[in-house]
């Protein structure tokens, strides 16, 4: 595995946060890389996908193909692109230390691109004490990393005694990865070792370095990897959560055996039922529905039914002509009450008064002149 990015995009990361995000039970550092740019050297095939290629350049490898057989030593490109049984893990070390059992390092020395290291020549890198990172196999097949804490020219292995602290432990086949500053082990999320690098800015601690690629051992995964969203992963199988969800991915919802008939449709809470229909699996009609018999008819029978139905289509055509009738009179009797005369205030009120109402005044023509010019007249709005 690589960083959150991974080699493709030159990010770099520490083991210790990429092994959070890869959920890591053990994880040390992986492959050689340009301290400048973050560019992975070599072979790199990450959970079935291919990375990249060493484009010819030979060193040491370590793989693991699709039927789960282990490969140490060195590919060909052809090997690498093969379609049949592929690898699904791949990364580039530098020095096969152990073959077969034996150590190889002199005959690594002369078959490996000694360019892929940067500590100096080829005979300085192999003799050079410091900090070391292998990966191995032993008789049984099983898989084996080492980590030797260390500083350069001071403390830890150099390759030969490296090679032999392998063989006296019964590796059988063994290559070296990226050591010195990027020797780095996590365990369980934490890191394990005191590493070699100092600190920036404050050179009196020590930190991790960070690196392109890991070497990461976990648990199996899932697929997909969250099961789903409705459970969680253990040992590579999807533990379901709640009652309902199943399937090796649990993305089926399964309510029982009859999964709640025709009368209902089954959530992550049970069965949801159709209206007039109840139980766990939605097969009892509600009380209004149940039959008198296998084949006979429902209380309300279908004439039972159109006679219900022909005295509400009564009731409603009585509803419309009534109030058909009652807008009718009220239009009407809007018209009469708009039709009304005006009667002099003398007729009502008598000769004793000379107040009109404007309203109800209404011009008499010739009267009005045989009016005393002196009289005063006292029009009010009533």
């Amino acid at each position: 595995g690589a960083g959150p990015e991974g080699c493709r995009s030159r990010t770099r990361a520490t083991v210790e946060e990429t092994a959070r995000l890869g959920k890591c039970l053990v994880a040390q550092n992986g492959g050689y890389f340009d301290m400048d740019t973050g560019e992975c050297f070599g072979n790199v095939v990450s959970n079935g996908r291919l990375v990249q290629t060493s484009r010819g350049l030979q060193n040491a490898q370590f793989g693991i193909r699709q039927d789960g057989t282990l490969v140490f030593g060195y590919l060909s490109e052809e090997e690498v692109l093969a379609k049949e049984n592929p690898f699904v893990q791949l990364v580039s070390g530098v020095v096969w230390l152990l073959r077969d059992g034996e150590v190889y390092v002199n005959q690594s020395r002369e078959l490996e691109c000694s360019k892929t290291q940067t500590t100096g020549t080829f005979d300085i890198f192999i003799n050079t004490m410091s900090a070391r990172t292998a990966v191995g196999h032993d008789k049984e097949g099983r898989l084996v990393l080492v980590h030797v804490d260390g500083q350069t020219d001071g403390r830890g292995l150099n390759l030969w005694e490296m090679a032999n602290f392998l063989k006296e432990h019964g590796v059988i086949n063994a290559i070296n990865l990226d050591g010195g500053g990027s020797a780095t082990l996590v365990l369980n999320g934490t890191l394990a070792n005191y590493p070699s690098d100092h600190c920036q800015p404050d050179p009196m601690w020590r930190c991790p370095r960070q690196i392109s690629t890991i070497v990461c051992i976990h648990e199996p995964l899932c697929h997909p990897l969250d099961c789903g969203g409705h459970g969680r992963c253990v040992l590579g199988k999807c533990q379901c959560s709640g009652a309902y969800w199943s399937g090796a991915a649990c993305d089926i919802l399964d309510c029982g055996p009859s999964n709640c008939t025709r009368h209902g449709t089954c959530t992550e809470t049970g069965c949801l039922c159709d209206a007039g229909w109840t139980g766990p699996n939605c097969s009892t009609a509600a009380p209004c529905l149940l039959k008198a018999g296998q084949n006979s008819e429902l209380i309300f029978t279908q004439k039972t039914w159109m006679g219900i139905t022909s005295i509400l289509v009564v009731l409603l055509l009585l509803s419309a002509i009534g109030n058909a009738t009652l807008l009718f009179c009220r239009s009407a009797g809007r018209q009469n009450h708009s039709k009304y005369a005006y009667q002099p205030l003398e007729e009502m009120n008598g000769e004793s008064t000379h107040t009109y109402s404007a309203a109800a005044w209404k011009n008499t023509g010739d009267a009005a002149e045989e009016r005393d010019s002196d009289q005063t007249e006292t029009i009010e709005l009533v």
